[in-house]
């Protein structure tokens, strides 16, 4: 893959954590420091939904995953919805060997819902384990194809309704492309855009794909859909003003990548001293 091309795709990645935190400074398996010596730890269910309401309060991701982890001790709780809850935390902090453990718990409890393995699979996508994730995506579209009684021959072809998963569909399109398999990529970015044709990060990936295959019409086409949808959505803005540059367009590109910051910070983003 070309420089052009590893340096654009960066730009549409899935997933992002929210805090940076290293994955050693937590121990063990879903590892986190104690809360706080003020903290009872809860002697029955009660108390544990108490617990976890008082960390969510708190905003404290410490708090909260302790808080899951002692709700386990119960068997009242839905021990893949904790684990799932605590994966996404883990997952925001940047600890994704955290996330990706309890994820896997999270499946183990229940093999029966598809957002778990979807979920860690957007992790792994994440994690640049692109081969991994591949397979579990097309296990959820191939588990969802099966519900509506659709055949899953070509690649990319799709039947959808609105419960069909189109994180799935647009991952798929994210791997497709870095495999420079453009056709196939476009092919699951509509699949996607059928379950959520008003999102403008599908259109924005679409648009991307197309511009990657220089395919410069069509790319435009799907950008402005995209800031069409949500004005304020900076990576389409961003996205458009690379498109119109690398097309010639510069005073178009300058007027796109405006939309994101002063003229100085367009002209920098162009490499064009002011």
């Amino acid at each position: 893959m070309n420089n052009k091309k590893t340096i654009a795709l960066v730009t549409m990645l899935l997933l992002s954590g929210c805090a940076s935190t290293n994955d050693a400074n937590d121990s063990g398996l879903l590892g986190v420091k104690s809360p706080g010596s003020g903290v009872i730890k809860p002697t029955n269910a009660t108390e544990a939904s108490m617990l976890i309401a008082q960390s969510q309060a708190s905003g404290n991701a410490d708090s909260m995953i302790y808080a899951y982890r002692q709700a386990l001790e119960f068997h009242q709780f839905n021990k893949a919805d904790v684990y799932f809850n605590i994966a996404r935390l883990e997952q925001q902090r940047d600890n994704n060997s955290q996330a990706e453990a309890a994820y896997r718990q999270a499946m183990a409890s229940d093999l029966k819902r598809p957002e778990l393995k979807e979920a860690l699979a957007l992790l792994l996508v994440d994690m640049k384990r692109h081969q991994e994730a591949e397979t579990l995506l097309q296990e959820v579209v191939a588990a969802d194809q099966s519900r509506l009684k659709a055949s899953t021959g070509e690649a990319g072809a799709c039947v959808t309704d609105n419960e069909s998963p189109w994180r799935s569909y647009n991952g798929l399109g994210l791997l497709a492309d870095i495999m420079e398999q453009g056709e196939q990529a476009r092919q699951y970015y509509q699949c996607a855009l059928n379950i959520q044709p008003g999102l403008a990060m599908l259109h924005t990936n679409l648009g991307f794909s197309y511009y990657l295959e220089g395919e410069y019409p069509q790319a435009e086409r799907a950008l402005t859909r995209a800031v069409n949808q949500d004005p304020q959505y900076r990576r389409a803005w961003s996205n458009l003003g690379l498109l119109y540059y690398r097309w010639g367009r510069k005073s178009e590109a300058l007027a796109a990548l405006r939309k994101n910051g002063s003229q100085a910070e367009a002209l920098n983003d162009l490499a064009i001293s002011p």
